[in-house]
């Protein structure tokens, strides 16, 4: 019986050695498997979509200036609300403009948004007219339950009242 006792005690107190164990080895040496990897594909990701909204250029030709973006507590719930302030910088009356913008959270962290699988990103329309030159603000609601800050906003879609249209280069 004591030998019995002493086959399933000795390996038990074996495997309850401070020595490391070989199979979490691997994830700390070597980048390629497991957490540490998923961790660093996600940053990679974020740092591509905030770079991609704060690259310039794309909106460089934009017939939509933003003016200003801000955030705003909605009175009914804790979603944050945002309003954005924008110009027509062109000649012609503008028919409709789809607008999208970019929100972290206080942990610089993509904030949740309209978008289950995509976070950060968020999006609303206007289809009032505005004329050339002038400036006008929209407020959307219940966009972010956690959004702390506006890395960038923009325009991705214009529609001029003579049929034309600008679309954000991608």
């Amino acid at each position: 019986m004591k030998k019995i006792i002493l086959t399933f005690i000795i390996p038990i107190l074996l495997s309850c050695t401070n020595k490391k164990s070989n199979a979490t080895q691997p994830i700390l040496q070597d980048n390629t498997n497991g957490k540490i990897t998923e961790e660093k594909n996600e940053k990679e990701i974020i740092d591509s979509v905030k770079h991609n909204f704060l690259d310039t250029q794309k909106t460089k030709n934009s017939p939509v200036k933003i003016i200003s973006a801000k955030l705003l507590k909605n009175q009914y719930s804790d979603h944050k609300d945002i309003q954005l302030t924008y110009k027509n910088t062109t000649r012609k009356n503008i028919k409709a403009i789809k607008f999208e913008w970019y929100c972290e959270n206080v942990f610089d962290k993509p904030a949740s948004g309209q978008f289950f699988f995509v976070k950060g990103i968020s999006r609303g329309h206007t289809d009032i007219l505005l004329k050339p030159r002038k400036t006008t603000s929209k407020i959307w609601e219940d966009f972010s339950t956690d959004a702390h800050a506006i890395i960038a906003a923009r325009a991705y879609l214009v529609v001029f009242t003579d049929g034309t249209q600008w679309e954000l280069k991608q």
